[in-house]
């Protein structure tokens, strides 16, 4: 049960530096309910939120209309803290209204979503001078997907609109994160999505103080043969996995033909 509310603030827009001008986040939490989600710990840290991650939504109404000439030609992200296109959008259309609103000032938009829902507002993306929609995997295993991901859009429905927006002329990238050790078959995602996309980035499961307890108990419950290899990785801080498994991702991407960027193992590279 997800319980909704809606919030008065300033502003959508904040400045970013993740790529783009400007991020909106339409939504405060996300009901996909991801279990390794950063977001979760931010919320505890900085804004109290005691609730289980995944059972609130807090709708942001902001207090004034975008300013259209500041936005004009820039570049906006949707978004870094919430998925725009959470199961509570398909409904509400409140990102679909905020894109409308947007259109006037013609900037570029980019968008990070584990929902195929996205393909509902193909008909605005495309008035946009440039969009690019970036779907994340963890897994192309929709049974794990089912547990590490609850709400989130099934790897075969991600797929399915990632063809639907090439066909409309629209930008796709996929973002191959968090990778499980031994649990995210990055050379299967690579095959899956070579057709529909030219770049892939990658990154690593992360364990934060508030949330490593958890997920290794969740990769425990489900793999309890890994519960050395993740000890080893995570507790003892061994590295030499994740350069292996870098060096794999270039040569495999190198191969296929694809731009790679991967976030771990030595030095950021791209290629």
């Amino acid at each position: 049960m997800v319980t909704v509310a809606r919030v008065k603030v300033k502003s959508l827009l904040s400045p970013t530096k993740l790529g783009s001008d400007f991020v909106i986040n339409p939504y405060i939490g996300c009901p996909h309910g991801c279990v390794y989600c950063y977001a979760a710990e931010i919320m505890r840290a900085h804004r109290g939120r005691a609730e289980p991650w995944g059972s609130y939504l807090d709708v942001k109404l902001p207090s004034a209309p975008f300013d259209l000439a500041k936005l004009f030609r820039k570049s906006i992200l949707l978004s870094s803290m919430t998925d725009a296109y959470n199961p509570y959008e398909e409904h509400s259309l409140t990102t679909r209204g905020i894109l409308r609103a947007l259109l006037p000032a013609q900037p570029s938009i980019s968008i990070i979503t584990k929902s195929a829902l996205v393909v509902r507002d193909i008909d605005i993306l495309k008035e946009f001078p440039s969009a690019c929609v970036t779907f994340s995997f963890s897994s192309l295993d929709d049974e794990f997907r089912k547990r590490a991901e609850p709400y989130a859009s099934s790897p075969q429905k991600k797929l399915a609109a990632m063809a639907a927006l090439q066909s409309a002329g629209i930008e796709t990238n996929v973002m191959c994160a968090p990778l499980f050790p031994a649990i995210t078959d990055c050379a299967t995602i690579i095959n899956a999505v070579k057709p529909l996309t030219s770049h892939i980035t990658f990154d690593a499961l992360k364990l934060r103080r508030g949330n490593a307890e958890k997920i290794l108990s969740f990769v425990n419950s489900l793999h309890p043969e890994l519960k050395e290899l993740y000890e080893e990785i995570y507790l003892r801080r061994q590295k030499d996995f994740w350069e292996v498994l870098r060096l794999e991702i270039k040569r495999k991407c190198a191969q296929e033909g694809i731009r790679s960027s991967v976030f771990f193992g030595g030095r950021h590279a791209s290629a």
